[in-house]
């Protein structure tokens, strides 16, 4: 009981020779000045330092990592610097590219626009591939981009769609009317419409070549529309005839408004419209056709003259200047009021003021509108 009570043992049961027990550790070295300090000591003196050598010195350094502040994104510093709708769209900005089309196209339907607001956010970034496992890094993509360009965060996003490959667009367009194939044809020239808001070019000339592209895709479609709705109403002669001569009245490429009139004159004269019929033979002469078309249009055109009369009373003056409405697919004749579409500038009578447009199917007829913005030098002229 007693060897329990002594806990880790009795320590004093131990008999080490000397110190063997202690290990013995070098003590600091003495100060000048110790008293047991017989041969001086390592001699150490305290240095009078001039001022400016402790604030060289610097602070003493942390042992705590502090993480560097987090940047503004690119994509946001491209909605807070660039100010033209379709560089808004590639930085994923919708709403404020919504907003600068709202105000100066007068849109009011996006849906047509969604899927070009997305493929334009897309086309703006990359995905780079990391290591297994590890998910993509993104980066943006600068307009303009060069290898000698400084490592710096692009100025503006690289954009999709561009002047040239819409041209390409309007050439394939081109070539299905001249097919025939009219239903694609209209769909690709209303596809022209919906995209061009989102197109950014650099000069004054490219500006006017954006609104003359926007002014031929709305002829064509206004005049595909035309075409489309007479072969739907062939079973009303009157009808058909008018939605042939006013098709005729589209602004359209030669060889397209040759084909035009020459089906106006074969319709006009199986309805025994005879001078009507004269008038479509005689404006297509006057576009230098084919030998065989003028020699068939000049036999027609005797035919005509010899029997002159209009059998069948149809809504067509054309001696009277007019435009289509887009609506109604009606004439507006000169010195009638009408209202027009901000967006793609086509023509309706006053009562459809207010409506979606049917031939862009973005813009509200008849709304205030400053107009498309799509070039930098625009906004520097402001």
């Amino acid at each position: 009981a007693e060897d329990m009570e002594g806990g880790w043992g009795d320590e004093d049961a131990l008999e080490l020779p000397g110190d063997a027990g202690l290990m013995q550790y070098p003590t600091e070295p003495r100060e000048d000045g110790d008293e047991d300090d017989e041969d001086g000591g390592w001699e150490m003196e305290d240095l009078e330092l001039p001022p400016d050598a402790t604030e060289a010195a610097g602070p003493v350094e942390s042992t705590f990592f502090v993480a560097p502040s987090q940047g503004v994104p690119v994509a946001v510093r491209w909605g807070q610097k660039c100010g033209l709708a379709g560089q808004q769209a590639a930085a994923g900005c919708f709403d404020a590219a919504m907003r600068l089309l709202n105000r100066q196209l007068g849109i009011a339907s996006f849906e047509p626009m969604r899927p070009y607001f997305l493929d334009q956010a897309a086309a703006s970034g990359a995905l780079l591939p990391g290591l297994p496992g590890v998910g993509a890094m993104g980066s943006p993509m600068g307009a303009s981009w060069s290898s000698d360009d400084m490592p710096a965060p692009p100025a503006a996003p690289a954009l999709l769609y561009s002047l040239a490959n819409l041209e390409d667009s309007l050439k394939r367009a081109y070539k299905l009317t001249t097919e025939g194939k009219f239903t694609e044809a209209l769909k690709l020239f209303q596809s022209l419409l919906h995209i061009l808001p989102l197109v950014v070019v650099e000069t004054r000339k490219e500006v006017d070549d954006v609104k003359e592209l926007q002014s031929i895709a709305r002829e064509y479609a206004n005049a595909l529309r035309i075409e489309l709705q007479r072969k739907e109403t062939k079973d009303n002669a009157e009808r058909s005839a008018e939605l042939a001569a006013y098709f005729t009245h589209c602004n359209l490429q030669p060889i397209h408004l040759s084909l035009s009139l020459r089906s106006a004159m074969s319709i006009f004269f199986k309805l025994k419209n005879f001078d009507t019929a004269a008038t479509f033979c005689r404006r297509l002469l006057e576009l230098n056709p084919p030998p065989k078309v003028a020699q068939q249009a000049r036999q027609v055109l005797s035919a005509c003259e010899k029997t002159p009369g209009e059998a069948v009373r149809v809504t067509y003056d054309a001696r009277n200047p007019f435009v289509v409405c887009a609506k109604t697919l009606t004439p507006i004749y000169r010195g009638t009021k009408d209202v027009q579409c901000p967006c793609c500038a086509s023509h309706f009578v006053e009562s459809a003021k207010g409506e979606i447009c049917p031939t862009c199917s973005m813009g509200k007829i008849g709304a205030d509108a400053s107009g498309l913005t799509c070039s930098p030098s625009q906004l520097r002229d402001r």
